[in-house]
């Protein structure tokens, strides 16, 4: 396996630890009414409760593209009909330019499908309507997202056909932006997992903070106790079976400073990976002011953990004059 599959395989093995985690959250629909109601906040999402909401489960296909899986796709019944809320999720250090086109794809899809599932006879009628789609996004990278947030800015020349132009705008609520006194404003399973998300962002982690974030979590309902600590241990870090076992009966039982003091060593483990993460997203920086970097090229780079390694290539792309060039800087040949 060449250093390039490697990294690939890494940056998968990532994504599906956050998809674990993440999903296995929002599927609950207790989870996802919190989340929407607090952090989305139209007033329809106010009068929803759990027995509005159904969990799509399955794979939407398209003849031109790869088979999407959608991240979560709820159907929603309001006072006005239902419609469907897809729920993306953006767990990766970069932004992806392509977002509003990807969601395209997604909601054209959902569209397609409810229509071919529709009575032929009814869809023929003046009266026919496809179902809303509500795009989220939720983002918990550590640069701040500077995708467009409406269709229509990937269009070329879309500024001379006005009112003419397919357009829609997706909903992101991201990790990063998030008010942390918004936040700490209540003390659900899915304010504690935002909170401990943004602390692991790079924010600092202090004793004040991870002794609030404990006493936080240990009030919680022993299921959303459990819940945190799996999603925990799936997206913020991957502890081993021995680890786990005892991060787990620390936070049910142990001692409070003890327990603290654990978790502060787990988190500088983490802080210490995160140095890699972070020079590997400044290389990355650095290329998206001469070009646009392939996605091979970015698994490349974000697979990279020798900081050494990641500061000459540092170096390497602030010397390049396009994206080629710095490929052949590092020895990067393309094949």
């Amino acid at each position: 396996m060449d250093t390039q599959e490697k990294a690939a395989e890494q940056e998968q093995k990532t994504d599906n630890l956050y998809d674990k985690g993440y999903k296995r959250i929002f599927s609950i629909k207790k989870n996802f009414l919190d989340f929407i109601k607090k952090y989305i906040g139209f007033d329809w999402m106010m009068e929803l409760t759990e027995r509005d909401l159904e969990l799509i489960d399955k794979e939407y296909v398209t003849d031109q593209f790869d088979t999407y899986e959608s991240d979560l796709v709820y159907r929603v019944d309001t006072r006005a009909g239902s419609i469907y809320l897809f729920f993306l999720f953006e767990l990766q250090s970069y932004n992806d330019f392509t977002m509003p086109f990807r969601l395209l794809v997604y909601m054209t899809a959902i569209w397609l499908d409810y229509f071919k599932n529709s009575d032929k006879n009814k869809r023929k009628q003046k009266r026919y309507r496809l179902p809303a789609i509500m795009s989220i996004v939720l983002h918990n990278g550590e640069r701040s997202w500077t995708a467009a947030h409406r269709f229509r800015e990937m269009i070329g020349q879309e500024e001379l056909f006005g009112k003419y132009v397919v357009d829609f705008e997706y909903v992101l609520v991201s990790v990063k932006s998030l008010a942390v006194s918004k936040i700490k404003s209540s003390n659900t399973l899915i304010d504690n997992i935002l909170l401990a998300d943004k602390k692991s962002t790079k924010e600092e982690w202090n004793s004040t903070g991870i002794v609030e974030l404990v006493r936080r979590v240990r009030t919680m309902e022993k299921s959303d106790l459990n819940e945190w600590i799996v999603w925990f241990s799936n997206v913020v870090r991957e502890l081993g079976e021995r680890e786990r076992k005892e991060f787990i009966q620390q936070l049910r039982e142990g001692d409070e400073k003890i327990m603290c003091s654990s978790f502060e060593r787990i988190m500088k483990k983490e802080k210490a990976e995160g140095k890699a993460e972070g020079k590997a997203e400044a290389v990355i920086e650095l290329l998206e002011d001469i070009g646009e970097p392939s996605e091979m090229l970015r698994e490349h780079i974000m697979g990279q953990t020798d900081l050494e390694v990641l500061r000459k290539w540092h170096k390497a792309a602030a010397k390049a004059e396009s994206i080629e060039g710095f490929e052949q800087m590092i020895g990067l040949v393309r094949t």
